[in-house]
């Protein structure tokens, strides 16, 4: 058989054991493998036999130390698929429904009973547990495949007509959204329904004694509340969501058709378009057309300030013009310091020098003129070092350095 056709097999045939070994990325053991064949009900006679077609079939590729690594092509390819979802008759989650609306009245029944059947209640329990799961996972499933096809439908444009893209979506509408709508309408039978067996299931949390017979009741019970809890605050707002996408899509594609026909009438009318165009402006209205006010809103709106009506004591609006400073008056330029040195020729202390000549501008700015000097070499500088220190008490910190004086030296003089 070739590799190809005995993969297809056993993918069919094990679709969520499968499933299940390409969601573990690490490498594993025999062990791990034959846990998995036991979690989904491969017989024990057959595991070895199936492990080894697995092996054959390139699904598992052979580490070492009887170790084992899913193919990665196979993990590919699985979790594509996965993702995309299963589209399903939106009438089997119906259906699905009204088997959870029967349960629920018996549980009902049951629960009320002079003496409650603890066999018949875990029964019950136990059929509903199933089908809640059921339409948890179908419904989640059904979602994300719907909202993949609408998505394909719009992102395939270019590669399919507007009519195919219509009739896809028209199927799509039919088979697998519109019934969804009895799912989700609050005043239909589904919606109450769930809310009603959620309310029954908090009601058998109050059997103590009940509950205390059977550990297995106890634990359908726990995981039914949050499968129902998830149904009711997820599944159908998702549901919703679903609806709401495919009426966008729908008015997106009608939109299109609607340009799509005007523009196939305007080419086969052209010499009736062409006279139409030069005696009438043609409006195309669209969502993001802004439609002007009518002249006699606008007349009542203007009479409506002339008479006060809007603005009982209108006053001017007033500002403060911003006062316009040179930068020079807050930024002590490398030109500007040196300019200064070069006007005032000889200066015993720099650093007081610059605190008498700079009081306006910032500590940081002042600072910079300090040590420009010692940091910055100039040609015409020359520096004289005193070894006696100079204190300077700014507004947030005090200064502590050596004293210095400055000496511009004209190089052109004699």
């Amino acid at each position: 058989m070739p590799r190809f056709t005995r993969f297809l097999a056993l993918a069919y045939k094990h679709t969520a054991l499968l499933v299940a070994l390409c969601a573990d990325p690490d490498v594993l053991s025999r062990a791990q493998i034959l846990h998995y064949l036991e979690l989904h009900n491969v017989a024990a006679a057959q595991k070895d036999a199936l492990i080894e077609e697995l092996a054959q079939a390139a699904i598992l590729l052979v580490e070492h130390d009887q170790g084992f690594t899913v193919n990665p092509a196979v993990i590919e390819l699985v979790n594509y698929y996965e993702r995309r979802g299963r589209l399903i008759s939106a009438t089997f989650l119906r259906d699905q429904m009204l088997q959870i609306a029967e349960l629920t009245d018996r549980l009902q029944r049951e629960l009320v009973a002079a003496e409650a059947d603890r066999t018949a209640i875990l029964d019950t329990i136990d059929n509903l547990y199933r089908l809640v799961r059921e339409v948890r996972e179908a419904g989640l499933a059904h979602y994300v495949a719907c909202m993949r096809l609408l998505g394909d439908i719009k992102r395939t444009g270019g590669q399919h007509t507007l009519e195919q893209r219509l009739q896809k979506l028209e199927t799509a509408q039919r088979r697998y959204i519109d019934p969804l709508r009895a799912l989700i309408d609050p005043s239909g039978e589904y919606v109450p329904r769930i809310a009603q067996l959620r309310h029954l299931i908090t009601e058998l949390g109050h059997h103590a004694t009940l509950l205390a017979q059977s550990q297995e009741l106890e634990s359908r019970r726990r995981r039914l509340t949050g499968d129902l809890h998830f149904i009711d605050h997820k599944l159908l707002r998702e549901f919703a969501a679903i609806i709401d996408t495919a009426r966008t899509l729908l008015r997106s594609l009608m939109d299109e058709k609607s340009i799509k026909d005007a523009l196939a009438f305007c080419l086969a009318h052209l010499d009736a378009v062409w006279t139409e165009i030069g005696a009438t402006t043609i409006l195309a209205t669209g969502r993001n057309t802004i439609h002007a006010a009518s002249l006699d809103r606008m007349e009542a709106f203007f009479s409506a300030i002339v008479h006060r009506q809007l603005l009982p004591r209108p006053h001017a609006i007033r500002i403060t013009r911003p006062e316009r400073s040179p930068a020079e008056d807050l930024v002590l330029t490398e030109g500007h310091i040196w300019h200064t040195i070069a006007t005032s020729g000889t200066v015993a202390s720099w650093p007081a020098f610059v605190t008498e000549a700079f009081p306006g501008y910032a500590e940081a700015e002042q600072l910079r003129a300090m040590v420009l000097p010692l940091l910055r070499p100039h040609s015409n500088v020359v520096l004289a070092l005193r070894d006696r220190p100079f204190i300077y008490q700014f507004a947030e910190q005090t200064l502590h350095m050596h004293d210095f004086g400055v000496l511009w030296k004209d190089p052109y003089a004699r």
